[in-house]
């Protein structure tokens, strides 16, 4: 079966202002749905033992994991929800990067050329709580990541290791993660593949209680 293979020279259709609204809608219908069961199953979760649910916010950038090309990541934004119980996190996240263009001289013309980028996947961790009110947390990220293109798109799977740093105020809580982002297995041509690899960082605010 012939593997997906990421754009290198194909221009398609830039994507509309409508089109990222559609695609932020999208993705938050899931991430509810999971906070809700998550909230949901907090109280059961207490009988169990020390317990910390988090819902946040989050805002960040992604660099470039290809020079030769547009950046799918760039400016991203969305949220999380997790559980600790026992210092143990698992959690999920959801996150639209919304990528950048490029204009690109063809024999046609000069055409305008957009990327974006959509990750949806699961966070698993270990809660550090030493220092009062502050949590480090080294954790991996692993899921689907969909690359858009005009009206083509196509997935890959993604490994995200990295740390999250949190303050703790009451039931608010604010922080910031630095991961490295790997991508394998993007195809090449001639039988020959690539991981792509970027450096991700964003900004959080939520509520842990």
């Amino acid at each position: 079966m012939p593997r997906s293979r990421m754009p290198q020279r194909t221009v398609p259709p830039p994507l509309t202002e409508g089109a990222h609204v559609n695609i932020a809608l999208r993705l938050a219908a899931p991430t509810l749905v999971a906070i809700a069961a998550i909230v949901a199953s907090e109280r059961d979760a207490h009988a169990l033992g020390p317990v910390d649910v988090e819902i946040g916010a989050r805002v960040g950038v992604a660099t470039n994991p290809d020079s030769k090309g547009p950046n799918p990541f760039g400016l991203g934004l969305g949220g999380r929800a997790g559980v600790s119980i026992f210092h143990i996190y698992g959690g999920l996240s959801a996150i639209h990067y919304f990528g950048s263009s490029s204009d690109i001289p063809t024999p046609a013309g000069t055409i305008s050329s957009s990327y974006s980028s959509t990750l949806l996947g699961v966070e698993a961790g270990y809660s550090i709580t030493a220092i009062p009110h502050l949590t480090l947390r080294p954790q991996l990220g692993i899921g689907n990541a969909s690359f858009s293109f005009g009206e083509h798109s196509q997935s890959h799977l993604y490994l995200e290791p990295g740390v999250v740093g949190l303050v703790k105020f009451g039931l608010l809580y604010v922080g910031a993660d630095l991961n490295l982002l790997a991508i394998p297995g993007i195809d090449q041509g001639a039988g020959d593949t690539k991981t792509y690899t970027a450096f991700t960082v964003h900004g959080q605010v939520g509520i842990q209680f």
